[in-house]
C-alpha cells in the first residue's frame, strides 16, 4: 500500500470514528471512563528434531461503550516458519560422515485490522461506519481494504443469548501478489454479516460470526468469512479459547505457477486461480482486563 493512500485511509476512518462519537453527551462520557475493554489471545506451538517448525499468533480486541454509541478496534495476526532438513551420507558404507543443510521459511501468515464505531438511534437499530485491512500473501492478498457503511438490528440482546444483523455498502481497494490483468482491484459492493453469541454454562461461551461480501461489478465474486469460537474462563482475567475460521472466495486471486511440457521441461509460466476455501484451527490463552 502507497504511504498517500494508507494515510486517506487512516484519516477516514479517524474521521468517521470521531463524526460517530461526537455526539456524545458530557454526562454519558463521564459515565464511561472505565469502560474501555480489552481481550486479547496469545498461541504458540513449536515442534524440533528431525522436523521444525514455529507457529505464534496473537490478537487483541479493545471495546467502549458509551450511552448510545460502542467502538471497537481489532488486530492480529498468525505466523508459521517451517525448517526442512536434508541429510546425506559421505563415504562409502563402512566409513561415511553424515551432512545435514537445513532450509527455513515462512509457510503461513496472516494479518489484520479493524476499527468499527456503532451509533444506536432506537432499542433495536443501529447505524455504524468500519474500515478494515487484511494481508494474507499465501491466499494471494498483498493488500485489502475495506470501508463499510450500514445499519445493524439487535434481534436478541438477553443475559445468556444476543443476536444482531447487519447490512451495509462497501467500498473494496485490494491489491494482490500477482496482479489480475482484467480486475482493477477496486469496486463497490454489498455485506451482510450476522453475529451470535451463546452462554452455554456459567464459564463457557460460544460465539458464530458469519461476514458476506459482494462485488458490486461481478455478481459471481462473493466472499464469505465464518468464525465459530469456544471460550472457557478460568478466572476473572484468564480462558481458554477454540477457534475455526473458515473464508470462501469463489473468485480467488491469481498464483503464476510453472509451465512444464510432458517431457518434464520447463516452458514457461501460467496464470491459475488459487483455492477457493482456506481454514484455520487456533487454540489461544485469552487475557481480559
Amino acid at each position: 500500500m502507497r504511504p498517500g493512500h494508507a494515510a486517506r485511509v487512516f484519516a477516514c476512518v479517524a474521521l468517521t470514528a470521531w463524526l460517530a462519537l461526537s455526539p456524545i453527551s458530557a454526562r454519558g462520557a463521564a459515565q464511561a471512563q472505565e469502560r474501555w475493554k480489552n481481550s486479547s489471545e496469545l498461541s504458540f506451538v513449536r515442534t524440533g528434531g528431525n522436523a521444525a517448525s514455529s507457529t505464534f499468533g496473537i490478537s487483541t480486541t479493545v471495546t467502549r461503550s458509551w450511552e448510545r454509541t460502542e467502538l471497537k478496534i481489532e488486530a492480529g495476526g498468525i505466523r508459521t516458519r517451517t525448517t526442512r532438513f536434508e541429510r546425506i551420507a559421505v563415504g562409502t558404507e563402512s566409513d561415511y560422515r553424515v551432512e545435514e543443510k537445513s532450509d527455513s521459511e515462512v509457510s503461513a501468515e496472516n494479518y489484520h485490522a479493524r476499527i468499527r464505531a456503532d451509533r444506536r438511534f432506537s432499542q433495536r437499530t443501529s447505524v455504524f461506519v468500519q474500515s478494515g485491512w487484511t494481508r494474507n500473501t499465501f491466499s494471494g492478498i498483498r493488500h485489502r481494504v475495506v470501508n463499510v457503511a450500514g445499519v445493524s438490528t439487535r434481534w436478541l440482546d438477553r443475559e445468556r443469548q444476543r443476536l444482531r444483523t447487519a447490512y451495509g455498502f462497501t467500498h473494496t481497494v485490494q491489491k494482490d501478489v500477482v496482479p489480475d490483468p482484467d480486475d482493477s482491484g477496486r469496486f463497490l459492493g454489498l455485506r451482510l454479516s450476522t453475529e451470535f453469541w451463546l452462554k452455554v454454562t456459567g464459564n463457557a461461551e460460544w460465539s458464530s460470526n458469519l461476514v458476506v461480501d459482494g462485488n458490486g461489478n461481478d455478481r459471481s465474486d462473493v466472499r464469505a468469512d465464518w468464525t465459530n469460537s469456544l471460550s472457557v474462563t478460568m478466572n476473572e482475567h484468564l480462558g481458554l479459547k477454540t477457534s475455526l475460521r473458515t473464508t470462501f472466495d469463489n473468485q480467488p486471486a491469481l498464483a503464476r505457477l510453472p509451465l512444464r511440457s510432458r517431457e518434464g521441461e520447463e516452458t514457461g509460466t501460467v496464470l491459475a486461480r488459487r483455492e477457493k476455501l482456506d481454514r484455520v484451527f487456533t487454540v489461544a490463552l485469552v487475557v481480559s482486563f
